[in-house]
């Protein structure tokens, strides 16, 4: 089995989708391997191959530069499950932060699952993005094969333990507001949570 860990961005749906059809698929704010110890948990001896993809002008590590070169209030559970990693090491730039993401979350990685392990640096300029002028919104999910969504749908797939730093971000950090998530009572949980967010259960 081979296993996709990338970020939430919109713009990697239909890339994933057309690259690894048959994978199994987590994503979340930043490809973050520190929030996926719950989901990556259950993959430790069944998997074949491990791909990360995390990307350039990636809204996450904007958070991470933001909060560490100006100073910007985050969450805490951003802070602790993002930020914090970042913290004792040098960059100057965004792109010096996602090199380094790519480093860090691949490291995190080969300590699962030793040299199974692939990464790559998305550049989604290269890459073919569908136009959209549809509103912005989330996809909550478990982790499973990709399917056809919109290029407006950033795509959180993981536990659900391990699912709200990168809701933080999207709600709070990119004030995204309508939340559609399969499962009911994950559903009634995030509206308690997000009660200003519009949270449905289709879309």
């Amino acid at each position: 089995m081979r296993l996709i860990i990338s970020c939430m961005d919109r713009r990697l749906n239909s890339y994933i989708r057309k690259n690894y059809p048959n994978a199994v698929v987590i994503r979340n704010a930043g490809a973050n391997v520190n929030s996926l110890i719950n989901t990556l948990e259950k993959y430790k001896n069944n998997v074949d191959e491990v791909v990360l993809l995390p990307h350039t002008d990636c809204g996450a590590m904007k958070v991470v530069f933001s909060s560490l070169k100006e100073g910007k209030k985050l969450t805490s559970i951003v802070e602790e499950s993002l930020v914090n990693q970042f913290s004792s090491k040098r960059f100057d730039s965004l792109s010096d932060l996602e090199r380094l993401n790519l480093e860090i979350q691949s490291e995190r990685l080969i300590r699962i699952f030793g040299n199974k392990v692939k990464a790559e640096l998305i550049d989604v300029n290269k890459i073919d993005v569908p136009p959209t002028k549809d509103p912005y919104m989330v996809y909550l999910t478990k982790p499973s094969p990709p399917v056809e969504l919109g290029s407006n749908v950033y795509v959180i797939s993981a536990d659900d333990k391990d699912i709200w730093d990168s809701l933080d971000i999207a709600i709070y950090g990119m004030r995204i507001s309508r939340v559609v998530v399969n499962d009911p009572k994950l559903a009634e949980k995030v509206k308690s949570i997000y009660p200003s967010v519009t949270t449905s259960t289709s879309f």
